[in-house]
């Protein structure tokens, strides 16, 4: 009877949870990053920037946790968020690579195409060294390129001795990580089997290749062999990477 006493209806009570706001998901995903979970955390980022393409803040993490995913993947030391140096602007490192090698960006600035080549150079080079370009190729997304460098580099090291040094592994490790990236997980999977058996490899030097090997038995489907793969990744170190939160959705 609110017509009668003069006081206003009571709008209807709304159940629908209202929908969070690109701050609110990018501070989500800070959150699932911090806490380790960055597969979450960068769908969620995915998510923000096809609404908001220029969001910087979205942008800038995700470039972050990017940059921690190659540090636990090299295993190198000072991975934590607060330890890491600013990541460096791509077009900065196409610049110093243009000017040290002599390489040369086949596409306009801004179209790359992580799963064509990008770069063209005639150097020839050391292994250690089309290491390192892999690694400044990965961090622009460049990803066919990083695979072309690290097969001829494991080419190299291969002939050199058939044992790989933890480099070497690195070296697999990071090629196997661009063959998944670009959803090529069979063609990891085969990369990664016969360095897997090998026995001269130490259980702990293969950390991050049965951590790959998991990731492609993933997405080819194969839940009862990721799982297996990510123990063996649990029994060495059960904080890397996300292998905790992915084995137990397994």
């Amino acid at each position: 009877m609110s017509e009668n006493t003069g006081e206003k209806s009571k709008p209807a009570f709304d159940l629908q949870v209202p929908k969070a706001s690109a701050g609110d998901e990018v501070e989500s995903a800070k959150i699932l990053f911090q806490e380790g979970l960055l597969d979450e955390a960068k769908r969620i980022l995915h998510r923000v920037l096809i609404s908001h393409p220029s969001y910087g803040k979205a942008s800038r993490l995700l470039e972050q946790i990017r940059n921690s995913e190659l540090d636990q993947l090299l295993n190198r030391p000072g991975s934590r968020a607060s330890d890491r140096r600013k990541p460096e602007d791509p077009a900065k490192i196409a610049r110093r690579l243009e000017a040290d090698l002599g390489i040369t960006l086949e596409q306009e600035s801004g179209s790359i195409d992580p799963a064509r080549e990008n770069w063209v150079h005639g150097g020839s080079l050391l292994p250690r060294e089309r290491f390192d370009l892999a690694i400044a190729f990965f961090e622009m997304g460049c990803l066919r390129d990083v695979i072309r460098e690290l097969e001829e580099a494991i080419r190299q090291v291969r002939l050199e001795s058939s044992i790989l040094d933890e480099t070497g592994v690195s070296m697999v490790a990071l090629l196997s990580e661009s063959l998944i990236l670009l959803e090529r997980a069979f063609e990891a999977k085969m990369f990664l089997a016969p360095v897997l058996n090998e026995p001269e490899i130490s259980h702990e030097t293969k950390l991050p290749l049965y951590y790959l090997a998991a990731r492609s038995e993933e997405l080819l489907g194969a839940k009862k062999e990721a799982k297996a793969w990510l123990e063996k990744v649990m029994e060495i170190d059960p904080l890397y990477r996300d292998a905790n939160f992915r084995i137990r959705l397994l």
